[in-house]
């Protein structure tokens, strides 16, 4: 694992050096948040936390719950659901912290908590009003949703002790909004350790989905203007 990941357990316990055994925490469950039949970034950066918990003798279990942004109201319930979740402990074996990843797994309750913010629900923070957001400025029910989701989050995250962030910008956008701190805290690839610098060969490699908001179509139409032999 590459270095600002490679003590995370250590990170979020404010200790180095802590073995499972030590400071009674050994189950840890990470949250994320399911659209079922489809996968991105997200589902893989909560799939290798999961991995690399195991891989250090803690008990590592997923906990992925799914959940729709459509209609508008969706968004409400689906952050009731994950407060209703009892994560203390499962068929009477004790859960000792949780890790909560994205809106809107971070309304999880448990006594010994961490963030990890991948993002939060960004068509009302800095997407809204925007071409990749369906809510429109000119409608007042949508500004009220925006102002209302925007203080809930702001008053669960500061039930917070730890939040690290993805990303810098991740970071700088809960600052921005929110006026919540986070440590930037990157993640490594998942092939981390297999890749090479090998010679140029002129060409670009773009990796992700062929979705409207990763962009994809602004490096289509730069290829326009770029060297002939990229």
């Amino acid at each position: 694992m590459i270095a600002p990941a490679k003590n995370l357990l250590a990170r979020i316990q404010g200790k180095r050096g802590v073995s499972p055994g030590q400071d009674s925490l050994r189950t840890i469950a990470v949250c994320a948040a399911q659209i079922p039949f489809f996968k991105g970034g997200a589902e893989a950066h909560a799939g290798g936390l999961v991995r690399e918990l195991a891989k250090r003798q803690f008990e590592a279990e997923l906990i992925s719950i799914p959940y729709k942004w459509y209609p508008h109201d969706r968004l409400l319930k689906s952050i009731e659901v994950w407060r209703m979740i009892d994560l203390t402990e499962s068929n009477g074996k004790k859960i000792d912290m949780i890790i909560t990843t994205k809106f809107p797994t971070y309304f999880a309750e448990h006594p010994r908590k961490v963030l990890w913010l991948f993002h939060q629900y960004r068509q009302l923070y800095d997407l809204f009003d925007s071409p990749y957001s369906d809510f429109d400025i000119s409608r007042a029910e949508h500004r009220k949703l925006r102002d209302r989701l925007v203080a809930m989050d702001t008053q669960v995250l500061k039930t917070y002790k730890r939040i690290y962030a993805n990303s810098k910008n991740t970071a700088a956008r809960l600052k921005k909004y929110n006026g919540i701190e986070a440590t930037p805290l990157y993640h490594p690839p998942q092939l981390a350790g297999r890749y090479y610098n090998g010679e140029n060969r002129g060409y670009i490699l773009s990796v992700g989905r062929l979705d409207r908001l990763k962009r994809v179509d602004l490096l289509v139409k730069c290829l326009a203007h770029a060297d002939r032999h990229l």
